[in-house]
């Protein structure tokens, strides 16, 4: 559930993401087209593998602090007519600095996307997140890291990278404010990176709104608590 009560929408492909606001013919188009009623934002978690003998689960994943306080991935909007990809990578250069400018972001990269009708169900239109995973090598990762001082947004939009606490400090840091439903995509990210989310996340039901503590996991046997819908 999104900031304002919005029910978690259903994960559609790039294809599908790409076709909204379109005839049949159009469906499955390149790129946003003028005129959808749509726009598409683009993120990108960035990770790579901790070497050998690092604490489990041997991941590095960075998120960056917004102007808000909040916490997001790096990316943004796409432009009417521009690629995907190409707005992400051109996003992460002015975020993400001199490092960033070798990123190249592939549709293979797309990890799924959700869209948040403006004006509730049925609208034709409103705003598409989009969420690419993309894999690095750590020395790629910690460039990133140090170049985001020198990143044109850095101060601005940008306050600062992080590496999300993967081990026992990410209940703690899920209960941080985050951009839309950047929480969502990180919690349905970890998984696939050998991570199990928190055992409050019930990936069934309907995620916490951003910035609403997880409800912790009862003890066994505890009297008083309630279980965890």
């Amino acid at each position: 559930m999104r900031e304002g009560g919005e029910e978690q929408a259903p994960l559609l492909s790039r294809a599908e993401a790409l076709g909204l606001g379109r005839d049949r013919s159009g469906a499955g188009a390149a790129v946003p087209g003028p005129g959808t009623g749509w726009r598409h934002a683009c993120h990108v978690l960035l990770h790579a593998p901790l070497p050998a003998g690092a604490p489990p689960p041997g991941h590095a994943v960075l998120m960056q602090l917004r102007f808000d306080g909040r916490f997001g991935f790096p990316g943004g909007l796409a432009e009417p007519g521009e690629p995907l990809e190409a707005a992400l990578e051109r996003e992460l250069r002015e975020e993400l600095g001199p490092a960033a400018a070798a990123l190249r972001l592939r549709p293979r990269h797309h990890r799924g996307a959700r869209a948040w009708p403006r004006g509730g169900a049925g609208s034709d239109g409103g705003l598409v997140t989009h969420l690419y995973v993309r894999r690095l090598r750590l020395d790629e990762l910690e460039a990133l890291e140090r170049g985001g001082a020198r990143a044109p947004e850095h101060g601005l939009e940008v306050q600062g990278l992080v590496r999300v606490p993967l081990g026992v400090g990410l209940p703690a840091f899920l209960q941080n404010r985050f951009a839309g439903d950047a929480r969502e995509q990180l919690l349905g990210a970890l998984p696939a990176l050998g991570v199990q989310p928190p055992p409050a996340w019930d990936p069934a039901g309907a995620p916490p709104e951003p910035g609403e503590p997880l409800t912790p996991t009862p003890a066994a046997g505890e009297e008083g608590n309630e279980p965890v819908e």
